[in-house]
């Protein structure tokens, strides 16, 4: 759901909402015209949800669908699992952004190279920086990397880092933690660790 409150207080509520709709669509036009620029010719894939969200989750690449037509965030049940974390977390999915590291699939046999990533990863800072988040939930080492913070995952994972304007949180990939039942028990506990960093985030506000 749009923000309405930058509107200020107007007659017809249906108005205030149509004027939301038109700005949250065309926030991200400049940075996607940049991408399509960049990577003329390739599919790609958008960064999508609410564009004034308070919470922006990166992911890594984008995957192939299931009828290989175009790119998705998540696979099918990645998006199950992660939907039941934010549940968990009481994040409502309306209200997030959702975006990748890398904007186009290199080779979906191979694991993209480091140029690749930092191809994509001035379009990713210039995300956040029009989205303007509070939290910042990484998924996995690609999206923790190209975020800035080159660590390893196993060491920091459900710990907040001060990025300036915004406080970064890294996890693992739900992809990941479907291969694994180690890491999915440490990508919930994660999440239950998220859940109270956003209720003392919000106690402050």
């Amino acid at each position: 759901m749009p923000n309405l409150s930058r509107y200020g207080n107007m007659k017809t509520p249906l108005r205030a909402f149509h004027m939301a709709l038109i700005s949250d669509n065309t926030k991200m036009n400049g940075v996607n015209g940049a991408i399509k620029k960049k990577f003329k010719g390739r599919d790609l894939l958008f960064g999508h949800g609410f564009v004034d969200a308070k919470i922006v989750f990166v992911g890594e690449n984008p995957f192939l669908d299931g009828d290989k037509k175009g790119l998705i965030n998540l696979t099918p049940g990645s998006e199950k699992m992660l939907n039941q974390l934010m549940k968990l977390a009481g994040i409502n999915k309306n209200k997030i952004y959702f975006t990748s590291v890398l904007k186009y699939c290199p080779n979906p046999a191979k694991v993209p190279t480091s140029k690749e990533i930092k191809s994509c990863v001035p379009f990713l800072r210039e995300e956040l920086k029009m989205v303007e988040p509070t939290l910042v939930v990484t998924l996995g080492n690609m999206a923790l990397n190209g975020i800035g913070l080159r660590q390893p995952l196993a060491n920091i994972h459900g710990r907040t880092f001060n990025f300036g304007s915004y406080e970064l949180f890294p996890t693992f990939h739900p992809e990941a933690a479907a291969k694994s039942e180690e890491i999915r028990t440490l990508l919930q506990n994660d999440f239950i660790k998220l859940k109270q960093i956003i209720e003392n985030k919000n106690k402050v506000v």
